[in-house]
């Protein structure tokens, strides 16, 4: 093809029709530019495509974390709301000084030395960005979405290191010297201990100020990690919503 060109060009300067040539040169130009604009429009479309194709694998990927992620989320949910709700009785029964309230006071107080949560980890979305991928993530929503999730997941760290720092330098001092955590513990990590040892003076606990402010204190950690827990469990499923709904798009 270029060497039937190249005789064309010849026979024309041949034959000294130079304007003729001159078109025909800029004519063969543009066929030119138009065929790699056309190639690169082509490749551009292929780019496009396996682009496309790899985020929605991520996409079917992503889905199927979420899912299994809120129903963990949920469960550990259940058990934070659980606790917040034991120190909230135990509030309640130190304000009202109640002598009856001494027996569910004691069965309580092991809920004072839950701290800290367990990790959730989110392998396939930590792989998404670290290849930068959200940026190219074209529903705004989505991607804002996702974007926050990265925040809550921060933010419920920060929440459990704050709750495992007040257990340590708080909680777990003033239980040393003024409660018998052998009879107190939460059933879950009694087996093994002796139920014996000094009893905890409960009249001397309830009028206690230290004691207060740390079940107070305790209150406020747990409102907080409920917050976040409620708010990211919230973002996950309209997560999930959004994904699925882009899923179908694509189809």
């Amino acid at each position: 093809m270029i060497k039937f060109f190249r005789k064309i060009r010849q026979r024309l300067l041949n034959e000294n029709r130079f304007s003729k040539y001159l078109l025909y040169a800029i004519g063969e130009i543009v066929l030119v530019v138009i065929g790699i604009l056309i190639a690169l429009q082509i490749n551009n479309w292929n780019e496009s495509r396996r682009s496309q194709e790899k985020m929605d694998n991520y996409f079917d990927k992503i889905l199927v974390e979420m899912r299994q992620k809120s129903r963990v989320l949920k469960s550990h949910q259940e058990g934070a709301l659980k606790f917040k709700q034991d120190v909230n009785r135990i509030a309640r029964m130190t304000a009202d000084k109640n002598p009856d309230s001494i027996p569910v006071l004691k069965s309580l107080l092991g809920s004072l030395t839950v701290a800290g949560e367990v990790n959730v980890s989110f392998p396939i979305m930590d792989e998404f960005y670290k290849q930068d991928l959200q940026v190219a993530v074209a529903n705004d929503s989505l991607k804002m979405q996702l974007e926050r999730l990265l925040d809550l997941r921060s933010l419920r760290s920060q929440a459990s290191e704050l709750a495992l720092n007040s257990y340590v330098s708080n909680i777990e001092p003033f239980y040393i010297k003024h409660i018998n955590y052998s009879k107190t513990a939460t059933n879950g990590s009694k087996e093994g201990y002796i139920n014996a040892g000094p009893d905890t003076n409960y009249d001397e606990l309830m009028n206690s100020m230290e004691f207060w402010n740390i079940v107070t204190l305790k209150q406020e950690t747990n409102n907080y990690t409920a917050h976040i827990y409620e708010v990211l469990i919230y973002t996950i499923e309209k997560i999930i919503d959004l994904l699925e709904n882009e899923l179908k798009t694509t189809l």
